[in-house]
């Protein structure tokens, strides 16, 4: 693996935690108070999740020039979100309506998935290098 993309993964990896944290305190947080309703707390918490993304992923993860304007950036992230989204609840609902998981552990599991994916498509897509 060349040295720079290491190193994104490693900083990938750094806000990856804040943006997990972030995105599963919501969960938590709505699946306390409403306990059966755990896609509308995926949705919740992805959405927190995605804002803090976008601002520390640009401005740390991928923080060389890059080739596309901000406002690309923000529109490849949000079509990147929709589809993690999509994927997320689709898995997470399979997960707990037919294979009877645990709402919170099938999260946990999908989420792996689903972060993996994305520094694939982040790196390649949307924070393309100039």
């Amino acid at each position: 693996m060349k040295q720079a993309a290491l190193h994104q993964l490693v900083r990938y990896g750094i806000v990856g935690v804040i943006v997990y944290a972030a995105d599963f305190v919501a969960f938590a947080i709505l699946m306390v108070l409403m306990p059966d309703a755990y896609l509308a707390a995926n949705i919740v918490g992805k959405t927190t999740g995605a804002i803090v993304g976008f601002l520390l992923h640009k401005k740390f993860t991928f923080s060389w020039d890059q080739k596309d304007s901000a406002k690309r950036q923000a529109g490849a992230y949000l079509l990147l979100f929709g589809f993690n989204l999509a994927v997320s609840s689709l898995l997470i609902w399979l997960l707990v309506d037919f294979a009877h998981a645990n709402a919170f552990i099938a999260k946990l599991f999908v989420d792996v998935i689903v972060i993996a994916g994305s520094f694939i498509a982040n790196r390649l897509w949307v924070y393309r290098a100039a």
